[in-house]
């Protein structure tokens, strides 16, 4: 079954993680979400009485952010289905550990990643001259005369951190200057610093950009085409060296998965509807972390495009990190079920399987496990390698996965009891 649809207990099989009991109240997972995107109550109870019955009635600690709303005027899948999907497979998998929801921006403007970041640390409202009015929102919402509108001062600080945040959303990275990616990407290191395992969708159309787009030419001010050819389109923040990248993997069409998975990998990187987000970035220089990785993939599967196709100077960050499951999720949505396809899956099952790491750790009164890339770089054997699939896109079969890293699926995907292993004997 779980190779046509996956369900929770699909998930528990193939990370081999266990059904949680236990609450640590030192304990939490966040997720993010921007209005109009909104998740409908109806939609979270009809999941649960099918995945999870005595989760019915729950619901996330909401926190709004910048007047965020939980709108219920616009429906479907284009509204519902992101905060639907999120909910309800994080809630399910870390259970009974509450899930905060942070709602951000009004129904007018909306909101960035900028503005949720001012919200959970109030000294980035103004680090570096502070945000950008062509990207951010700013409020109060100066659309006042617009039912909705938030006119209230901006959100800077007064929001704690949760100890792992996912965010199922992305940006191309060609569409923001360096300046803007960079001062964001600071304040990830400074989440990481501070004990936040911050991941994010490495984006769900292979080595182009979101809906498809490529860099109409080697110029990196080059404007987009669609996607037939040309440079290839890296996301952010998955590039940024300080966050954990996510990608997307499926179960090969032939293994069926019950009690648990074999010693064969059952899984290959995404090639149906969607393909994992991964590449190489434009701005930011090759982690210490990761060299070694980068490096191994370059001598050992060296791809077939030069310089004019992507950044081949192996002197620039890889992504993504980690991959996870991201095809036939079963989803309640508007009232009924949908299957749904996407890095914006892989994200919040790796958030909860290491929100359970977290839990451990905090029974034996130990840290939470802040920014996690060094670690599992250093340990690849507690992932599961993905070697099948590629990520194909800009009129190319994009990278192809490869023992080790690769720019598809990165190190692979969670294996928790060795995930455990491995964090519980750290200090």
């Amino acid at each position: 079954m779980c190779n046509e649809y996956i369900t929770p207990d699909c998930l528990r099989a193939l990370y081999q993680f266990p059904i949680n009991h236990k609450l640590n109240r030192d304990n939490s997972y966040g997720i993010v979400e921007y209005t109009p995107q909104a998740y409908v109550p109806g939609d979270l109870d009809l999941f649960f009485a099918n995945f999870s019955k005595h989760q019915v009635g729950d619901r996330p600690i909401l926190d709004n952010v910048d007047g965020g709303v939980v709108q219920q005027d616009s429906m479907g899948l284009e509204y519902n289905g992101e905060s639907d999907l999120d909910l309800e497979y994080a809630m399910a998998l870390v259970y009974p550990q509450p899930v905060t929801l942070y709602q951000v921006g009004d129904i007018v403007e909306g909101a960035s990643f900028n503005n949720f970041l001012d919200a959970i640390d109030g000294s980035y409202c103004t680090y570096e001259g502070g945000d950008d009015p062509s990207q951010d929102a700013i409020y109060p919402d100066p659309y006042t005369n617009y039912t909705g509108a938030y006119e209230g001062a901006a959100n800077c600080g007064g929001y704690a951190a949760t100890k792992v945040i996912s965010t199922s959303y992305s940006y191309n990275k060609h569409d923001l200057t360096p300046f803007y990616a960079e001062r964001q990407c600071h304040e990830h290191m400074k989440l990481g610093m501070m004990g936040v395992t911050v991941l994010y969708s490495s984006g769900d159309y292979g080595v182009a950009g979101n809906s498809g787009q490529c860099i109409d030419g080697p110029s990196l001010d080059a404007p987009y085409n669609a996607g037939s050819s040309s440079r290839f389109n890296p996301s952010f923040p998955g590039t940024c060296p300080y966050v954990t990248a996510v990608g997307a993997t499926q179960v090969k069409a032939d293994v069926h998965i019950a009690e648990g998975v074999s010693s064969t990998q059952p899984e290959k990187a995404c090639e149906t509807v969607i393909y994992s987000g991964g590449g190489f970035s434009n701005v930011f220089p090759l982690p210490d972390y990761q060299a070694d990785a980068v490096y191994e993939w370059f001598d050992n599967y060296p791809p077939p495009y030069g310089a004019d196709r992507f950044n081949n100077s192996q002197q620039t960050r890889g992504f993504p990190d980690i991959s996870a499951n991201g095809a036939n999720y079963v989803v309640a949505v508007d009232g009924a079920f949908s299957q749904v396809y996407g890095t914006s899956a892989s994200s919040p099952t790796l958030g909860s399987i290491l929100t359970l790491i977290n839990q451990a750790r905090l029974d034996k009164k130990k840290n939470s496990i802040s920014f996690i890339n060094p670690v599992a770089y250093a340990h690849p054997e507690v992932f599961n390698d993905v070697v099948e699939g590629g990520n194909q896109g800009c009129g190319t079969p994009g990278f192809q996965s490869a023992p080790g890293w690769d720019p598809v699926t990165g190190l692979g995907t969670p294996n928790y009891p060795k995930m455990l292993d491995l964090w519980m004997g750290l200090d």
